[in-house]
């Protein structure tokens, strides 16, 4: 009896797991159905996955290996650098990750038209 009660145990814990999976994995679907933007929005999907990680004090070579791929926007202004990562394709906002002497100094968040 015992070992029933464990085997159906594992067996219903393995059902929630499953059902679960395939909730969450249909649940939320942020890029347009139609495929407009579509490579834009994944970018801002993954670009919002890994901003977390970027943190004062870090190089370009750090943040370039965290983020994967080069910036969609690029500003200098003297010894201050910022790059642009779209990180909401939704909302259109942007994350600026800004460098002072080749180091991240700031990260700002933008609404852009």
């Amino acid at each position: 009896m015992r070992m029933l009660r464990l085997f159906l145990s594992v067996a219903a814990l393995t059902l929630v797991g499953c059902t679960t999976a395939v909730i969450d994995r249909n649940a939320s679907k942020p890029c347009s159905p139609d495929r407009r933007g579509s490579e834009a929005c994944s970018n801002a999907v993954f670009n919002a996955t890994v901003i977390g990680q970027i943190h004062k004090g870090q190089s370009r070579n750090d943040v370039r290996g965290i983020m994967g791929h080069a910036p969609e926007r690029t500003e200098i202004h003297g010894a201050t650098e910022s790059w642009g990562y779209m990180t909401s394709h939704k909302d259109s906002m942007i994350t600026w990750i800004t460098f002072t002497d080749h180091a991240v100094s700031s990260l700002s968040h933008e609404a852009i038209d």
